[in-house]
């Protein structure tokens, strides 16, 4: 009789601890600094400081894959686009104070290092290079940037990137 009790005791918890699973502990893991879920953007908690009136209408659809500007933020927040079937996927980044998204060069920069802002929709066909493959031609084995050469009719963004590396940003 005792045997039996353990038995149907022994069963009973075995399937209570089955058909019931322990709660996991918390995770590990550090709490993510992108809680401020502004609209669809998932931007750093402190991206209000940069910038308090964030508006959320840009969109990637018909985008090809690639660094966009947001204009209507005046180019403080960039999105990155990637199609995939007929829908897309956007990221969004905000630069750091003082800074802009320079379409031309792919890069937050000083303001008066960067293209006007209302200018940066002309930039975005230069998202169609990216992944690219040139052929170039070597001699004796050195490698010499496509800008470096004489012949070279120098791309927009190639040429503001040499400009402002170039210039000394002064205190």
């Amino acid at each position: 009789m005792f045997r039996v009790k353990f038995v149907v005791i022994f069963i009973a918890l075995t399937v209570g601890i089955i058909a019931f699973p322990q709660q996991t502990s918390k995770s590990k893991r550090p709490t993510s600094i992108f809680k401020n879920k502004l609209f669809n953007l998932e931007l750093p908690d402190n991206a209000t400081t940069i910038r308090e009136n964030i508006i959320d209408t840009f969109s990637c659809k018909d985008r090809i894959y690639g660094y966009y500007a947001d204009i209507e933020n005046e180019c403080q927040i960039f999105h990155v686009c990637l199609p995939h079937g007929k829908s897309s996927t956007r990221w969004s980044f905000i630069c750091p104070a003082e800074t802009r998204f320079n379409q031309a060069t792919f890069v937050c920069t000083l303001t008066e290092n960067s293209i006007p802002c209302e200018q940066s929709e002309q930039y975005y066909t230069l998202n169609e290079e990216i992944g690219k493959i040139e052929n170039k031609e070597h001699t004796n084995n050195t490698y010499v940037p496509e800008w470096e050469t004489e012949t070279n009719t120098t791309k927009p963004f190639i040429k503001i990137a040499q400009d402002s590396r170039r210039k000394k940003i002064q205190p």
